[in-house]
């Protein structure tokens, strides 16, 4: 039986230190969650997106 290598999860640069990740909507996408940037980056704990801080990015503080 032949092992197929899995893709890589997905790598999206935002500017912006909170995210949104559905999974892709649809039917194959999972519930909404809202991601917090740590350190420039954060993982879905669903789809294990990656989303990366783009650099130069200029984060306005809160309200």
């Amino acid at each position: 039986m032949a092992v197929t290598a899995l893709e890589p999860p997905e790598t999206i640069e935002v500017e912006a230190l909170t995210v949104a990740c559905d999974g892709g909507g649809g039917a194959l996408g999972h519930p909404r969650v809202f991601l917090t940037l740590i350190d420039g980056k954060a993982e879905c704990g669903y789809c294990g997106r990656m989303y990366l801080l783009k650099p130069g990015s200029k984060i306005a503080g809160g309200h």
